[in-house]
């Protein structure tokens, strides 16, 4: 399962799950429309969650996604940040993403990078299973 933050459907939002639903259309996505149901659903023990695809619309956002740190520590994540504002990308960089993209070029490159990330995990499930 894909576990899908953004607070607000916008058409970066609409794009992504295009692009999503192209390139894995047998993937689950589970959407979290505000930084509180994305803890709930994080605190949960047994959360599922293959990757996570955050969009961050503000500075604000991610300084909450910092203090829930500890929390997206063991989780493969993609980012997709509003703009190439330098304090933004610091705050993103904390939470350690597999990748970091922008809205306004590279929704494309994260769903790569996403389907690439399936088909690893896939790999190495079929490996521990032998």
């Amino acid at each position: 399962m894909i576990l899908f933050y953004a607070a607000e459907r916008d058409r970066v939002v609409t794009t992504l799950e295009s692009i999503m639903a192209q390139r894995m259309p047998q993937r689950h996505l589970v959407h979290c429309r505000s930084l509180s149901l994305l803890e709930q659903r994080l605190r949960r023990p047994s959360r599922n969650v293959e990757i996570l695809l955050l969009y961050i619309a503000s500075a604000i956002e991610i300084r909450h996604l910092s203090a829930m740190r500890l929390l997206l520590a063991d989780l493969r994540m993609v980012i997709v940040l509003p703009d190439h504002n330098a304090d933004i990308i610091a705050w993103a960089h904390k939470l350690s993403p597999r990748f970091i993209t922008y809205a306004d070029d590279g929704l494309e490159q994260a769903g790569a990078v996403l389907e690439k990330m399936l088909l690893a995990q896939k790999v190495v499930s079929l490996r521990a299973v032998r």
